[in-house]
């Protein structure tokens, strides 16, 4: 996924969940995602696959 998909996928939230993930604040995890810190761009692919993975499960139609 380029950064461009990433950031067109993003949800109110992602930075928070970043930040909890990586252990610092969400304004720190904007930054290093906006940096292209590897580590970053890693957990937000992650939660991004994640959210979309639970609204197939859940929400089979939207998919279709």
């Amino acid at each position: 996924m380029t950064l461009e998909q990433i950031k067109s996928k993003l949800k109110y939230g992602d930075y928070n969940t970043l930040g909890q993930i990586l252990g610092i604040t969400s304004d720190a995890a904007k930054m290093r995602f906006n940096r292209k810190d590897l580590n970053a761009m890693e957990a937000m692919i992650k939660i991004i696959q994640s959210r979309e993975d639970l609204i197939r499960e859940y929400q089979p139609e939207k998919f279709k």
